[in-house]
């Protein structure tokens, strides 16, 4: 499993939308478009990039990756079908972790911490932790981010079970933090 990541959104200008435009599949270009603003056009933009940039690495790319989704709207490579990839993107940073296996990621900038969702996601046991931390805020969205990267491993998609999810023995989830940002990867234990 390798995991990439882009920090540096606010040094990409209009220019680079349009020369994403210029080489994009059809498709590509029709999903970056459908944003309506910059910020997310950029980013769906950087999310391809890393994953070609994630096939170049590996030695495999040998043409644009294409897409093809379940019925929960969770891609896998249509073009190399003994690759797994899962992509994420937030204000601040994009991610792309690419595998052998199947892999979930989420990345989430911290903010402003509320009590009423905490309540909503977390079991008791969650809960306790997150009031006992020196940060609620941070320790919170250290949580959603690793509950949320389980849920796009599994492709189903945010599901009712939120405040169990992360007892699964059968996956294992990383986490770290990337200046205000908390990133997670789940795969197979």
């Amino acid at each position: 499993m390798k995991i990439y990541y882009f920090t540096d959104l606010d040094a990409l200008d209009d220019d680079f939308i349009e020369k994403c435009v210029s080489f994009f599949p059809q498709w590509r270009k029709e999903q970056m478009l459908r944003y309506r603003h910059r910020s997310g056009r950029l980013q769906n933009a950087i999310a391809y990039l890393l994953l070609i940039y994630a096939l170049r690495q590996e030695t495999v790319l040998k043409e644009l990756p294409e897409f093809i989704y379940n019925e929960h709207d969770k891609p896998s490579l249509k073009n190399y079908p003994d690759w797994y990839f899962n992509i994420s993107h937030c204000k601040t940073t994009v991610a792309c972790a690419l595998s052998h296996e199947d892999i979930g990621i989420d990345v989430e900038d911290v903010r402003l911490y509320k009590e009423s969702l905490a309540n909503y996601i977390s079991n008791d046991e969650e809960l306790l932790s997150i009031q006992k931390s020196e940060n609620p805020a941070d320790a919170f969205c250290r949580l959603w981010t690793r509950k949320e990267a389980v849920f796009k491993y599994c492709g189903t998609g945010i599901t009712d079970n939120l405040k169990t999810i992360l007892q699964d023995n059968e996956v294992k989830v990383f986490s770290c933090k990337i200046g205000e940002t908390w990133l997670s990867v789940c795969c197979r234990r």
